[in-house]
């Protein structure tokens, strides 16, 4: 699964980061004419070994984006694959989907903007939430022009994880929901939109919440809290700090009583 989000980022950071060897403007502007007219463009990639480097082509032939693989070697992860990109539902409700060589779907996202945006740095929002980039003004001006990002992971053409990222302009914040599809949720976070603080919760197959736990500038900071998937009663708490244990966890049975206690100093048990 892991793969698959990394060929979500390189296809986004391939696109986004070819300014330096083409003209993007004349590139967009191809681009969106192509959609204009069409409703839909695809893309294909292939390696040129003469300047060590990924090469995108719209199915007319022309190249709209290289990527130095000695720059960002992750990219050639999506030698022989295709992108789609579809405006059939409105140039505000884009779909773009990513196939394999042997043609099989792997990714699909479905967007809701409320402006007109570059569906190619949608990545970054994910990157964002995943730590992999800092906050800033640009971000946040991005940002307010989404409304919701769904993503659809495939495996052998079915699928294996639902991913949603559900934009909040109100009160600021960002809600991410992973499941095994858009009735089963497996984690729920609300998140800040500037600082990713707030609470994530974990669920069981019977929709019991699972664990609780406090996050902080996107990681697990505070307290967590673990309960029964058939009463809902507490059978844990603890403290993380940075994304580790940090402090007293306490586990208790059924009917409140202490069954063991442990300690932590920055992720590691002290005896």
């Amino acid at each position: 699964m892991k793969k698959i989000l990394l060929l979500l980022l390189a296809f986004c950071s391939f696109i986004t980061y070819a300014a330096g060897e083409l003209n993007m403007d004349e590139v967009n502007k191809y681009v969106s004419e192509k959609l204009n007219r069409d409703k839909e463009i695809t893309f294909s990639y292939k390696i040129n070994k003469t300047n060590n480097t990924l090469e995108g082509y719209s199915e007319e032939g022309k190249l709209v984006a290289v990527s130095s693989l000695k720059d960002d070697p992750g990219v050639v992860e999506m030698a022989g694959m295709k992108t789609k990109i579809s405006e059939k539902n409105g140039k505000l409700n884009p779909v773009s989907e990513i196939y394999l060589p042997n043609g099989q779907l792997v990714v699909r996202n479905t967007y809701k903007f409320n402006r007109d945006t570059n569906i190619f740095l949608t990545g970054v929002v994910i990157a964002y939430v995943n730590g992999e980039v800092p906050y800033s003004a640009d971000l946040k001006n991005f940002i307010d022009s989404i409304d919701r990002i769904q993503v659809e992971n495939f495996e052998n053409n079915k699928l294996a994880l639902y991913t949603t990222y559900e934009i909040n302009h109100k009160t600021q914040q960002i809600t991410v929901k992973n499941g095994l599809s858009a009735n089963v949720t497996i984690t729920k976070a609300v998140l800040s939109i500037n600082g990713l603080n707030g609470t994530m919760e974990t669920y069981y197959e019977n929709g019991k919440v699972n664990q609780k736990v406090a996050i902080k500038n996107g990681l697990f900071n505070g307290k967590v809290e673990k309960f029964s998937d058939k009463s809902g009663k507490l059978l844990g708490t603890g403290v993380m700090k940075d994304g580790l244990p940090d402090g007293e966890f306490i586990e208790y049975d059924e009917t409140g009583k202490v069954i063991s206690k442990v300690k932590y100093k920055d992720g590691k048990e002290i005896k």
